[in-house]
């Protein structure tokens, strides 16, 4: 019987961490709803169903789609799911090298995600997460920042 590996758990809760869901979410006063991954979100309104991709937002702030708040929010949630997709990177290394300090590097940037999709909905919508622009549920919020916390305070082997 094969031993699992020590850095096996680790990369497994990071996978998992782009695919539970970020934000539950209302625009307005139920204009729309939806709901948020790191890498793109479902959104219901009267215009229709849409599926939309977390690097879309460059394209809406760009085009001049989106305005006020909303523009900080979208950048904040672009970088936000930027960190998350460089510290899979770095923790895929890291597995690959056994190396502990990726483990540990790969940690701060996924904790650091994880503050950025908070001030995301905090610009969005006020710091009870409540506001006349609508409301969020930072569902997978507090599991980003548990799982970079528990992974950076890991003790793992001497390799």
């Amino acid at each position: 019987m094969q031993k699992i590996s020590p850095f096996s758990i680790p990369l497994i809760l990071q996978c998992l961490l782009l695919i539970i869901p970020i934000n539950l979410y209302v625009i307005g006063n139920w204009l729309a709803t939806g709901i948020q991954w790191a890498l793109f979100r479902y959104q219901q309104s009267y215009l229709g169903n849409s599926l939309i991709l977390f690097y879309k937002d460059i394209n809406y702030i760009a085009s001049g789609a989106i305005t006020g708040r909303s523009i900080f929010a979208g950048g904040f949630n672009v970088a936000a799911s930027s960190l998350l997709l460089l510290a899979l990177c770095i923790f895929v290394y890291g597995y690959l090298t056994e190396s502990i300090a990726y483990f540990k590097t790969a940690a701060i940037i996924t904790i650091s995600g994880g503050c950025l999709f908070l001030i995301s909905d905090i610009i969005q919508y006020g710091i009870l997460f409540h506001g006349p622009d609508g409301f969020a549920i930072p569902l997978g919020v507090p599991a980003i920042l548990l799982t970079g916390w528990w992974t950076y305070r890991r003790e793992f082997p001497d390799t």
